[in-house]
């Protein structure tokens, strides 16, 4: 969170900084900056998958820093989610309170059964978008979301991890 050149208030800045090594042997930093970077289907394939790997190697271990608000599993509106294959919420930095709730049989403002149905499609496809309506964090009205899904094993445990794209 920094502020745009101009304004008092801080957004999201996404920034890239390389070290590299002049002729003369000196070090230095060079960067820029992105204010309010789009999200983008890649974007969140590519979290889902880093959060995978992860938790393939760390098991429950990994949900701390699935959780940690200033890590790269949450950036923006968006975050990484993980349930257990009987739809328990395990992890969900966005909204703490449902963790540990089952969530199997919750449905959208549509009536489909957005847990049920992400679950299933991870399971039969290893991976799978879906879209259904849930809650934008800060916001009280849910909206369209698209989500990607997958299948993880550590272990003996099964769990379906997942992060989506606000549709507004």
């Amino acid at each position: 969170m920094f502020p745009e050149p101009g304004s008092l208030f801080p957004t999201w800045k996404s920034t890239f900084v390389k070290r590299v090594t002049f002729p003369s042997g000196k070090q230095h930093f060079v960067g820029c900056g992105l204010y309010n970077m789009a999200m983008d289907k890649a974007f969140i394939e590519d979290v889902v998958n880093r959060a995978a790997t992860l938790i393939a190697g760390q098991g429950k271990r990994a949900f701390s820093q699935l959780r940690d608000k200033t890590g790269p599993f949450v950036f923006m509106d968006t975050y990484v989610f993980v349930d257990t294959t009987d739809g328990v919420e395990v992890v969900n930095p966005a909204q703490p309170s449902i963790e540990g709730m089952n969530l199997i049989d919750a449905k959208d403002v549509k009536g489909k059964s957005l847990v049920r149905d992400y679950i299933a499609a991870a399971m039969k496809d290893g991976s799978a978008w879906v879209d259904y309506y849930w809650y934008k964090p800060g916001q009280n009205t849910p909206v369209r979301k698209e989500s990607y899904v997958r299948k993880v094993q550590s272990g003996q445990d099964i769990y379906i991890v997942g992060s989506g794209l606000y549709m507004e």
